[in-house]
């Protein structure tokens, strides 16, 4: 069984999650149900854990010969990564604030979600940049627009207020 996993670019091995993780909302959760990743080769189906210690590790990504993924193992869901080379986890990108909730592995990069805005990790560098996202509204009568309203007045009165001292 696999919940979420991630093959190697040459095929031969595959990083998954056992069992889906089962409490997401709950904030450092360290019950029974902590999600591992696990990697399998696929020649033999042996299995070697993610080095961890009772963290929840989930959304691995395999990106050359290094498994990304996400985890708790050092307060909020961080971006960490497994070096199959070095069997070593390191911090590639720490998190000090909301929970990274979801990333995805692309070419160049990784797309992380956190608290619904999205961060690029750059795989070369190490660094990385929020996006800036504008979303224009679907409705026409929402989208910023000059309009003449002089055939809708349909009565109009100046106020003047005067103030004066009690005596």
């Amino acid at each position: 069984m696999a919940a979420e996993g991630s093959y190697s670019p040459d095929g031969k091995e595959f990083a998954y999650v056992p069992l889906d993780h089962a409490f997401e909302i709950w904030k450092r959760y360290r019950g029974g149900r902590t999600s591992p990743i696990w990697i399998a080769k696929l020649s033999d189906s042996s299995v070697t854990p993610v080095p961890r210690d009772n963290s929840n590790d989930f959304n691995p990504m395999w990106v050359d010969h290094r498994v990304f993924f996400l985890s708790d193992r050092n307060g909020p869901m961080s971006l960490l990564a497994y070096d199959t080379q070095s069997k070593a986890v390191s911090v590639a990108l720490k998190n000090d604030g909301l929970d990274f909730k979801y990333a995805s592995a692309g070419p160049d990069a990784i797309v992380i979600e956190q608290f619904g805005a999205i961060w690029l990790y750059d795989l070369k560098s190490g660094a990385a940049h929020k996006v800036d996202i504008r979303i224009s509204g679907d409705l026409p009568q929402l989208r910023t627009r000059f309009v003449n309203v002089a055939n809708r007045i349909s009565s109009a009165d100046i106020f003047a207020h005067r103030f004066t001292r009690g005596i």
